[in-house]
């Protein structure tokens, strides 16, 4: 269950990325001229555990009473480490660029009639939100299902 609850953490952030890349879509240049950059969310590198291999998945057993009985974390020589509360690695990067819109009545027109426009292209940052929201829906399937199977488990 946390690895779908980091799934869904990442999720959110991805989400949030997205509709602040829409929302500056078409923002213009500031007095200064900085103009807003896309932002995309990347996959950390895992600060935890290496590489799982067959050999690891094979020596994954039950623990039984103990504290960290039906735990997500390995014993010290498994790949993953996962905390309570800890969500898998990502990262927030902006994307360099800019798109030139030609417009020579605006005010932050260059000498050639140009405005430097965010390179956010809309329809793509609507795909990917759409993308993202039904990743998210499969994760709450997910975490719905583990949820009942634990509860089934509890009443055996």
């Amino acid at each position: 269950m946390r690895w779908t609850m980091s799934g869904l953490n990442n999720e959110v952030k991805k989400m949030d990325v997205i509709s602040e890349n829409i929302a500056n879509a078409d923002r213009a240049p500031d007095a200064k001229g900085h103009i807003y950059h896309r932002k995309i969310v990347v996959p950390d590198k895992p600060k935890f555990g290496r590489k799982a291999n067959f050999s690891d998945t094979m020596k994954l057993k039950l623990r039984k009473a103990e504290p960290g009985h039906l735990s997500s974390m390995l014993e010290d020589d498994g790949p993953i480490k996962l905390k309570p509360g800890e969500a898998a690695p990502v990262e927030v990067k902006e994307i360099k660029g800019e798109k030139l819109v030609y417009n020579p009545g605006h005010p932050r027109a260059d000498e050639n009639g140009y405005v430097h426009m965010p390179n956010v292209n809309v329809v793509e940052e609507m795909v990917d939100l759409v993308s993202t929201s039904r990743t998210y829906e499969a994760n709450v399937t997910v975490l719905d299902a583990a949820k009942k199977m634990a509860k089934h488990a509890l009443n055996i």
